[in-house]
């Protein structure tokens, strides 16, 4: 005789350990083959438990809660196609190296490949980009199984954790009956076996400190000695930073290195310190038509590749000694990296700073003549908005001025893919306090309410998402997720007639028709936000002004709840607006 409640049994020991090992946020698309799942999850007040239906948002959601946290929510679907849904938001925590714990119900392996119903082979799912994927098998009764179904719960989190953080997979087999029936005469020896197993404890997995190389610490420091025109370089990190911004302020003062950091890389929201900062750091990528700054001889680049496309055409063109240190994986697409240093770059800047000893910069007016010139450059931008609104237009980057103005000092920034990151970068930087979410592993635009709907829920913090309105339509069942909420979430969409990006790329100049390239590539489409979010049970605002919009975001944040803000664009498109910035940075310079 089997136990009858065998399924709810092995469900709640493998979700015990998951709490053990620290799990505290779980996300359910609701389905029949996860019952067991489902109901020993919502048996644990210790967990905060969202209900999504749409596995793809549910996916986003939980990475939106993952990056604001650093813990591994836990996804739940049924079986079949649904698990499926989960890859966008896979891919994205496998390149962002953000932790996920993703549980597919099955059924039970006879049934594969006879036409079963919401049955297929799960285990290739998430192919090469998942860290871990173990099927745990079909529940029973016998001591080592039960014991090894909370190992494998253990070792996913601890997987998804490090040495690389990033998605698991755990395959979760279940045959019937899938709900709490009669108990008979099995159970109550099961139910003794079970807590004897839950009262043992699970193994801690701690992670080691692995200190700086010495030789790579050694080089390193006879490559900054050899050049005193050198910059630090920050591209995209985590929310939590993956380097003390202290530090590398101390290296830069050192070093007379100027800090070139871009909004998502956490080192633009400090507070004024003596190390040299530049803010415009696509505006100031080197230009073989301007002698000032000049070009650096030598680039740290902190951890992933910066956004900018002008930084990025310098290092196809003429790449300088560039050092990338930190992280992972190998963070030089454009070819040409001198050295990669992979580890903890916190522990490397100090080493680095030690053996290079006390003392101040070889050439103290290099970083100078930075400061200098980014000053020069933001007078130049903010003459152009000037001109700008005395015209009566609204561009995008009016848009995110006013909105950065507006962050309460304690907010949570998500900042889109494609036009509004880059616009964001044309920003002064928001208050110390502020912290930004992107989604900047495979940069795409998709997921990006739902992820910002789980940040909120994550942090807690008063949150405002930046993102375009091709992302917001790729998204709309998002707008479920942003109903969660009991907190403020603006939802700020650059309504610009769609991807916009576009009109910065070599295509908008090729031979191809205006009406082509619109009609393939910018792909306006004419949705009512308003009444979109209206389906949702959201409110909307609409801004076509800096004023209103200022006033709409104010207005948004004293709500306890998700609002939808659509920021109109007026003028002239981003590709005539970033041309003439640039023409008139380069006359700054």
């Amino acid at each position: 005789m089997t136990a009858a409640n065998l399924h709810l049994r092995w469900a709640e020991l493998l979700v015990d350990a998951l709490v053990a090992a620290g799990v505290r946020e779980a996300v359910v698309s609701p389905g029949s083959r996860s019952t067991p799942l489902v109901l020993a999850l919502a048996g644990r007040p210790e967990l905060r438990l969202d209900v999504l239906v749409d596995e793809r948002v549910a996916g986003f959601f939980a990475l939106g809660e993952a990056r604001a946290t650093g813990r591994p929510p836990v996804l739940v679907c049924t079986s079949g196609s649904a698990g499926a849904h989960y890859l966008p938001a896979v891919l994205e925590a496998d390149e962002a190296g953000v932790p996920l714990v993703v549980l597919t119900a099955d059924r039970p392996p006879e049934l594969l490949h006879r036409q079963a119903a919401q049955t297929t082979v799960q285990r290739d799912f998430f192919g090469g980009h998942a860290r871990l994927f173990h099927d745990v098998g079909l529940p029973s009764q016998s001591e080592a199984a039960l014991a090894g179904v909370r190992v494998a719960a253990a070792l996913a989190v601890a997987r998804a954790l490090g040495p690389r953080p990033g998605p698991v997979h755990l395959n979760v087999p279940f045959g019937k009956p899938l709900e709490a029936v009669p108990e008979n005469a099995e159970d109550a020896g099961l139910a003794a076996l079970v807590r004897d197993l839950r009262s043992r404890a699970l193994p801690r997995v701690l992670a080691g400190a692995a200190g700086a190389d010495a030789g790579a610490v050694r080089a390193l420091a006879a490559a900054v000695r050899a050049e005193p025109r050198g910059v630090i370089l920050a591209g995209p990190a985590p929310l939590g930073g993956t380097v003390a911004a202290a530090v590398v302020e101390a290296l830069a003062a050192r070093l007379g290195y100027p800090i070139l950091a871009e909004t998502t890389s956490q080192h633009r929201r400090r507070a004024a310190s003596a190390a040299p900062r530049v803010e415009l750091v696509d505006l100031l990528a080197p230009d073989p038509r301007v002698q000032r700054p000049g070009a650096p001889g030598l680039v740290l680049q902190l951890g992933r590749p910066v956004t900018s496309a002008a930084w990025q055409r310098f290092f196809e063109g003429q790449p300088p000694g560039r050092w990338v240190l930190g992280g992972d994986g190998w963070a030089d697409p454009w070819g040409g990296a001198a050295a990669i240093v992979p580890g903890d770059i916190t522990r490397l800047l100090e080493a680095l700073l030690a053996e290079l000893g006390p003392g101040g910069p070889a050439q103290p007016d290099w970083a100078a003549g930075w400061s200098a010139a980014d000053l020069r450059v933001r007078d130049a931008v903010g003459q152009w908005l000037s001109e700008e609104g005395a015209a009566g237009h609204f561009s995008e980057l009016a848009a995110v001025r006013a909105v950065m103005a507006a962050l309460p000092p304690d907010a949570l920034l998500v900042v889109g893919n494609s036009l509004a990151v880059r616009e964001v970068d044309l920003t002064p930087p928001p208050g110390n306090g502020v912290g930004v979410v992107h989604q900047r592993g495979v940069a795409g635009i998709d997921g990006l309410i739902s992820g910002a709907a789980g940040a909120a829920v994550g942090s807690g913090r008063p949150t405002v998402a930046l993102l375009g309105d091709l992302a917001a339509l790729h998204d709309l069942g998002g707008l479920a997720a942003a109903g969660l909420l009991r907190a403020p979430l603006v939802l700020v969409v650059l309504a610009n007639r769609g991807g916009r990006l576009f009109e910065l790329l070599p295509l908008a100049a090729g031979p191809l028709e205006a009406s082509a390239v619109e009609r393939l590539f910018l792909t306006p489409v004419d949705v009512r936000l308003a009444d979109a979010a209206a389906a949702f049970g959201l409110p909307a605002l609409q801004a076509r002004t800096t004023e209103e919009l200022a006033a709409a975001v104010s207005q948004a944040l004293g709500q306890a709840k998700a609002t939808v803000v659509e920021a109109v664009m007026s003028g002239p498109g981003p590709g005539v607006r970033w041309r003439a910035l640039r023409e008139r940075a380069r006359a700054a310079r």
